[in-house]
């Protein structure tokens, strides 16, 4: 799907990174002012106010952003936590054109009670260039915590230890000097990785290690730069022994070192060690839903399939209550190369998530793409994509240009399901009055695939308007130069030239 930002994996903070520029707003820093259009849940927030009173954590995130929805449960344990303790989290979000006002108004309010802490909304990026673009950050969910004197305290990924930062700060152990230094290592990292400086890793993640010794996190830096890029698998063994180690008694982070391990063949011992941290952390949390995934992974990555199947069946009986977790579960099993021998167990867990929830569209999409790419039964996708028109209200615009989209680009779909995109893609772009270029962009492509090439040209030539000078603007001239070339056969090669894009009406 067509997005201005990333959304960054759960996994840990370095392992999918992405090149950002340096960054004006560090650790140390005062914190910048909070511009919010609407407080959606809970009461206005000042920082003016809150300092020497509260510590305040504002996470940016949005509705489209699983790793975000992922993130909720958690961050709702730590307003329970530490909420008595002095404080405040904060959930922060924009517009964009899948994220409007009315869409995180109501997926706040179905969350209820388990999205427990303030959140705000703001239309306008304000606040976001002032904290995420001044940090050089570029991908949600991030956080950031405001300690009571209103500085920057530390910046990072809610699920990768915001816990220990609010434990060190309330306690009053917290050393900022030593917490802005790893901040300026892991921008280090990122340029060195960028630049296939593998050394350079090394020597900084041995610095991390000397600051933060308790830390499992460089411990992993290093596994990684070891084993991917230097080849050095014992070496690596090591490094990964020592974080499973450190972090003997956080069964979030056995469970993120686990999956980190996992190699298809596995030549080294990485998934025997896999093994060992997901059954500690399954010890210290039996009932923890990342540890009970990766504890499958685990078993399915080692060829022991009777294990890993007896595994999700017990993990779906634990979360049978819980659908966001069934639907996260539903797409594990349902995912190379597991499809073949878990689509009953895939299917199973979403229709739970569905019995659970059944206005949430998003599980209806899990379930066509298991029907459709697992199962192969592309009748009973038809159904169910159907259905996903149908049930989708105004806040689902995002979800649907999403799902059409996917279904005119992917690999596995193209060219299966055509008119059911022209369907979603239609009924997207009525919701939005044909005023969001993306949503237009996609059913321009839906009426090309179904052979409707006058009016796809004539959709095209509105995208390039509604887009006027947006960085997108090559790719949407392309796939107008596309659609126009076929209407004139031949003439391709001289066709941009040729298209002629009338003036936007004026006001």
């Amino acid at each position: 799907m067509k997005r201005g930002i990333l959304c960054t994996s759960v996994l840990w903070l370095l392992a999918g990174m992405t090149p950002v520029d340096a960054g004006e707003l560090s650790i140390g820093d005062p914190a910048p002012a909070l511009d919010v259009l609407k407080w959606v849940k809970g009461e206005p927030v000042d920082l003016a106010k809150a300092q020497g009173e509260r510590i305040v954590v504002v996470e940016f995130w949005a509705t489209w952003c699983g790793p975000c929805i992922a993130s909720i449960p958690h961050l709702t344990e730590l307003q329970h936590e530490f909420g008595k303790k002095g404080v405040t989290i904060i959930g922060m979000t924009k517009h964009d054109d899948n994220n409007a006002q009315e869409t995180v108004e109501k997926f706040v309010a179905d969350q209820g009670d388990k999205m427990d802490y303030t959140v705000a909304f703001e239309q306008d990026p304000t606040t976001y260039d002032a904290w995420m673009k001044a940090a050089g950050q570029n991908g949600i969910p991030t956080s950031f915590v405001i300690d009571k004197s209103g500085r920057v305290a530390w910046i990072g990924h809610p699920m990768n230890g915001l816990d220990e930062v609010l434990e060190e700060i309330v306690g009053g152990t917290y050393d900022i000097a030593i917490a802005k230094r790893v901040f300026e290592i892991k921008d280090k990292m990122r340029e060195a990785m960028f630049a296939d400086e593998h050394e350079t890793r090394l020597t900084l993640a041995d610095e991390w290690i000397s600051l933060k010794p308790a830390d499992p996190s460089p411990h992993m830096t290093k596994f990684r730069v070891l084993s991917n890029n230097l080849d050095k698998p014992e070496e690596a063994l090591a490094a990964a022994r020592q974080a499973v180690k450190l972090a003997n008694d956080k069964a979030e982070t056995l469970a993120s070192i686990a999956q980190q391990l996992l190699t298809d063949d596995d030549q080294h011992g990485f998934n025997d060690l896999a093994f060992r941290a997901v059954e500690r952390a399954l010890t210290l949390a039996p009932d923890d839903v990342d540890s009970m995934i990766a504890q499958f992974r685990v078993l399915a990555a080692m060829d022991r399939e009777s294990d890993a199947i007896r595994s999700a069946e017990q993990t779906i009986k634990k979360i049978k209550t819980d659908p966001a977790a069934l639907a996260r579960f539903a797409r594990v099993l349902s995912s190379p190369p597991r499809a073949e021998r878990c689509t009953a167990l895939a299917l199973e867990a979403v229709d739970l998530a569905i019995t659970a929830e059944p206005e949430t569209v998003r599980h209806l999409v899990t379930k066509f793409d298991i029907l459709a790419n697992c199962k192969k039964d592309l009748k009973a996708a038809e159904a169910i994509g159907r259905y996903v028109v149908e049930k989708a209200g105004e806040n689902d615009e995002g979800l649907l240009n999403g799902f059409a989209w996917n279904l005119l680009t992917a690999d596995e779909t193209k060219g299966k399901f055509s008119t059911l995109a022209l369907a979603a893609a239609e009924r997207c772009d009525t919701i939005t009055d044909g005023e969001n270029w993306m949503y237009v962009d996609t059913l321009a492509l839906a009426k090309f695939e179904t052979g409707s090439r006058d009016e796809a040209v004539a959709l095209q030539k509105q995208v390039v308007i509604l887009l006027a000078d947006k960085p997108a603007t090559e790719e949407v001239l392309d796939r107008l130069i596309q659609f126009a070339s076929d209407q004139q056969e031949g003439n391709a090669g001289l066709m941009r030239p040729l298209i002629v894009i009338p003036e936007p009406a004026g006001d």
